[in-house]
């Protein structure tokens, strides 16, 4: 797959690079923003930076990709979105994104997601996207299915939160490229 950069309304998903770490970080020490993660908001910009160059390895664009999420009027990156696991013979991928907490429910999730999986299904041999989602992050598990995506199952006791010693569910949900219907 060869990886280029998106342009929606009001986001452009930018290949990640170092030049972003203040604006990664400016929202990765917002309790808020781990409402549904595992772990602990990050304390320092050290944190940020180390969560930065794993990201940055992660993507090799042979078995995954991200993007960061530009928000074009602010002229900063708000979140991530991203490909993993990505798998060419079954032509499958996992989707993974986050996002700055000021820019919930503004759509713009909705908008990188569209993007994303647009620019996914034209490529050849694609044929499913799927998500793995906390199951209590109603937001996010609705954001998904408006835009196609069907839910296909539950994965019990899939997370473990480290700042409650607690485990959670995870609810899968996928997209065929025949379900694209928007």
């Amino acid at each position: 797959m060869k990886f280029i950069e998106l342009t929606g309304q009001r986001i452009r998903l930018i290949n990640p690079t170092e030049d972003y770490l203040d604006d990664i970080h400016e929202y990765s020490i917002m309790p808020q923003f781990y409402d549904y993660l595992e772990y602990p908001p990050f304390k320092n910009i050290d944190e940020t930076k180390s969560f930065l160059f794993k990201l940055l390895k992660r993507s090799d664009d042979i078995t995954g990709h991200y993007w960061f999420i530009y928000n074009r009027s602010k002229n900063k990156v708000i979140g991530t979105i991203g490909l993993l696991d990505i798998d060419l013979r079954k032509g499958s991928a996992e989707l993974t994104y986050g996002l700055s907490p000021i820019f919930w429910g503004k759509g713009f999730f909705s908008e990188a997601l569209k993007l994303v999986t647009n620019w996914f299904f034209e490529q050849d041999d694609t044929h499913r996207l799927f998500v793995k989602t906390a199951g209590g992050n109603i937001n996010s598990v609705n954001a998904v299915l408006r835009i196609g995506f069907k839910r296909e199952g539950l994965l019990r006791d899939y997370y473990f939160d480290e700042k409650t010693q607690k485990r959670g569910d995870a609810i899968l949900l996928s997209m065929l490229k025949s379900d694209i219907n928007y």
